[in-house]
């Protein structure tokens, strides 16, 4: 069988407003309701669902203390997409205060109250997480005292630097965020706030695929800061699966199979050596790194042509989360990649079954294994699906010749072939120099709210 394609989307604010244009009337809600209102979890939810609804409750009762660092979720639009879903472009708006009344749980409230109180540090560090969580980068940046930054200059706060970085992240171009966290990581900041620094800019980088200086100086820095640091317990375990973990993006962008898995494996290892107590934020904590590891063996196995391996290694992704979208696309991938296209139709099907912006994805996948067996019709009905959910997708080849014309959808419905040329001064506004001075209450955020509330006026 031919290579999977490659499904891509615009992450622009025009094609955000398309996407939530279109999933409106998709017919494909998705099941969970903790990032539209912090709904009590439900079998669907997924597993960063469950830890963004379990950090709410513990930022009500209090305990902020006890919260340990999660994986960033994997959209910071989950709310917007989530209501545009259900119908309800009322719950898109930019402002937690405007969020619809019948949608919002006693614990969203309490939340909103909350976090206008005064705050300690750990109050304010997990505000901030669960505020961009709930889609709302502007409140975040306001609890921890983030308005206008030159990102030149200034200098990452021991107590909230990773916070900081996260909002900007909202607002700057991604070298510029990468460039300050690195800063941070080679300055006199302590040593656990340096290694977070760095591993910041080794995952980022690491999700690009691809070997750089950056790469490479920001796991030598998170080493360094590690090796000053207690190495005993629970989280001193996850902190060296997190570094391991971080170090094989190295040999993995190199093409270095056997490096790469010695490294997960003692990520494994490390985690296996210590299991979580009895604490449920512990415990999702664990969880939460054994599913980004997982993650990673999956895509490092079917990198060396190992399909086999990394389909038992997603048997654990379903495990952890059968509720999210990613289990199912990767499990998709690694069965079509071992030539079981009848357990990959079923796989990305379970993916189509958890609706929302994913399932764009997992309809396109099952269309292709679908027009690989020869069942055309079938896979044209979810190639139409997928479209539907998601006209802003852009789909590139894989080997072979025998693909579908690859098209990218644009949100005034007009498509692009893949060999066609681009207007050039589109292409030079994009390419410009980055700006590096953001006024945040005015910033990216400002942007998509008004794209947003433009496509909300024109549904009438």
């Amino acid at each position: 069988m031919a290579a999977m394609p490659r499904y891509r989307t615009d992450p622009s604010p025009r094609a955000l407003a398309a996407r939530l244009r279109a999933l409106r009337t998709a017919d494909v809600p998705v099941a969970c309701g903790v990032y539209a209102g912090l709904s009590a979890p439900v079998a669907t939810s997924a597993l960063h669902a469950r830890i963004t609804h379990a950090m709410a409750e513990a930022f009500v009762a209090g305990a902020a203390a006890d919260v340990p660092r999660f994986e960033p979720p994997p959209s910071a639009q989950l709310r917007l997409l989530t209501a545009a879903s259900w119908g309800r472009l009322d719950g898109v708006g930019a402002d937690m205060t405007t969020f619809p009344v019948d949608l919002a749980a006693k614990l969203w409230w309490r939340v909103h109250e909350r976090s206008l109180g005064s705050l300690r540090t750990p109050e304010r560090r997990l505000a901030c997480d669960l505020l961009l969580r709930l889609g709302y980068p502007r409140r975040a940046a306001s609890v921890i005292g983030l308005s206008v930054i030159d990102a030149r200059t200034h200098v990452l706060s021991p107590e909230l630097a990773l916070e900081q970085l996260a909002v900007l992240r909202c607002h700057l171009p991604a070298s510029v965020v990468e460039a300050m966290a690195l800063r941070g990581a080679r300055s006199t900041l302590p040593p656990e706030t340096r290694r977070d620094l760095a591993l910041f800019v080794a995952f980022r980088n690491a999700a690009r695929g691809a070997d750089s200086t950056s790469l490479r100086a920001a796991a030598a820095l998170a080493t360094k800061a590690s090796a000053e640091l207690p190495r005993h317990g629970f989280a001193g375990a996850l902190h060296r699966a997190r570094l391991h973990r971080a170090l094989a993006a190295i040999p993995f962008a190199r093409r270095e199979a056997q490096e790469t898995h010695r490294l997960l494996g003692r990520a494994l290892e490390g985690l296996a050596s210590h299991p979580p107590g009895e604490g449920v934020l512990a415990r999702l904590a664990w969880a939460d790194e054994l599913y980004a590891l997982c993650c990673f063996l999956v895509r490092s196995h079917l990198a060396a042509g190992l399909a086999q391996r990394a389909v038992g290694y997603t048997g654990e992704l379903v495990e952890l989360s059968p509720g999210d979208d990613r289990t199912w696309a990767l499990r998709g991938d690694a069965l079509a990649a071992a030539g079981r296209l009848d357990d990959a139709l079923e796989a990305y099907g379970r993916g189509v079954a958890l609706g929302g912006w994913g399932a764009a994805r997992a309809a396109h996948l099952r269309g292709f294994v679908l027009d690989r067996l020869g069942r055309v019709a079938e896979a044209a009905e979810d190639y139409v699906l997928s479209h539907r959910i998601d006209p802003t997708a852009s789909v590139s080849a894989g080997v072979g010749r025998d693909q579908q014309p690859q098209v990218r959808a644009q949100p005034g419905g007009r498509g692009r072939g893949v060999g066609e040329r681009r207007d050039p001064v589109r292409r030079r506004a994009q390419t410009g120099a980055p700006q590096v001075r953001a006024d945040l209450a005015h910033a990216g955020e400002e942007a998509v709210r008004q794209v947003v509330e433009a496509a909300v006026r024109g549904l009438g």
